[in-house]
């Protein structure tokens, strides 16, 4: 009996040695990135700021600053507090693309009209994987199209907006970055797996990875805990956004998510386990021009080397009201998510400053 309480005492405390020496290892690093953090947020005068950082799947940092609705005084927490994520949706909406390929229900590299046979003609064969990374030729917004404040019932409706519109460049040709492309892949989407869009997301992405505060932008539901939306004036002033529908953009920016959330999603495209190898070099893989320049885009991914040589993937966001970053070194298995409910901050070296912190 004595010897059973010696031993139980003597792996207590190599645990808590244990725990200590891991505790300890960030410690530092975890210090001078809130002061890093905020500096940056007094510097842009952001008003509310979530940012989480995972090393080797562990979280180390995740930490809210600031408000997340100035009205109500709602502090920002990681955990609950849902900002717009804006064009991150895109990598999001892109695990339905590799999750249907994966599974031979849908050709990356047919033409576009073998899933949506009404959809116009243009001078040349536009496939699913060039729309995915920008070089189909599609357009962007105009005018204030990315201010619209009109709800669409379902995607058919909003590709109305751009489909008879002809392409802006020869399709493969030029990179030319387009969020109403993802409109198109979003309903090739539904073709293929015979599930509304939103739905399938619901079900084969959030449901497996737990993101259970990632959701739809909707404009009429009551969500809880969703931020207000802020810009800032030229005398520096923060207001209200404008009203805005992402109706407009479900798949190239209308979700609303969480930072652990998103973390969740971005450890499960770090390491194979969620997907496969395959999956993550098809869709993190720079595509390239018909001229075979790189574009630095995959499937839905921006990929790139920073400062100090580090290769990383990740995806940046801007919506009415947020901007947002997130990034993973899969090399290093570092990853940062930065949301904020500020239109137009500035920040993607901030990121990358904060997950160097992790990789002394």
């Amino acid at each position: 009996m004595n010897f059973t309480k010696s031993l139980l005492a003597c792996l207590f405390v190599l645990l808590s040695l244990s725990c200590q020496s891991q505790k300890s290892k960030y410690d530092k690093s975890i210090e001078q990135a809130i002061e890093l953090t905020n500096d940056f947020i007094a510097k842009n005068q952001i008003p509310g700021l979530a940012i989480t950082v995972s090393v080797k799947g562990k979280n180390v940092l995740s930490k809210g600053f600031g408000y997340g609705n100035l009205e109500s005084q709602a502090k920002v927490d990681p955990a609950i507090t849902k900002f717009r994520i804006g064009s991150i949706s895109k990598p999001v909406s892109a695990d339905a693309l590799i999750q249907l390929w994966d599974q031979n229900k849908l050709q990356l590299d047919s033409s576009i009209q073998y899933y949506l046979p009404d959809f116009p003609k243009k001078q040349a064969k536009i496939t699913s994987r060039m729309v995915a990374g920008h070089l189909a030729g599609i357009r962007h917004y105009k005018g204030n199209e990315f201010l619209s404040a009109k709800h669409y019932n379902n995607i058919d409706d909003a590709l109305e907006i751009f489909k008879n519109d002809s392409l802006i460049s020869y399709p493969g040709k030029e990179f030319h970055y387009s969020s109403y492309g993802w409109n198109l892949l979003s309903r090739i989407v539904e073709k293929a797996s015979g599930e509304e869009f939103l739905t399938y997301m619901q079900k084969h992405v959030f449901n497996p990875l737990e993101m259970n505060n990632t959701i739809a932008d909707h404009t009429d539901s009551i969500i809880v805990n969703r931020t207000g939306f802020y810009q800032r004036t030229r005398d520096n002033r923060i207001v209200n956004g404008p009203f805005v529908d992402n109706s407009i953009k479900w798949a190239g920016g209308g979700f609303l998510s969480t930072s652990e959330d998103i973390m969740r999603f971005a450890k499960a495209h770090c390491k194979t386990g969620y997907l496969s190898q395959k999956q993550i070099d098809e869709l993190t893989r720079s595509q390239k021009t018909t001229k075979g320049n790189l574009t630095e885009y995959g499937i839905g991914w921006a990929s790139g080397t920073d400062h100090k040589g580090h290769y990383y993937y990740g995806h940046s966001g801007g919506s009415i009201g947020a901007t947002t970053h997130m990034i993973i070194y899969p090399k290093e298995e570092v990853c940062v998510v930065v949301l904020t409910n500020l239109s137009n901050v500035r920040f993607l070296s901030f990121s990358h400053e904060i997950a160097n912190l992790f990789m002394k």
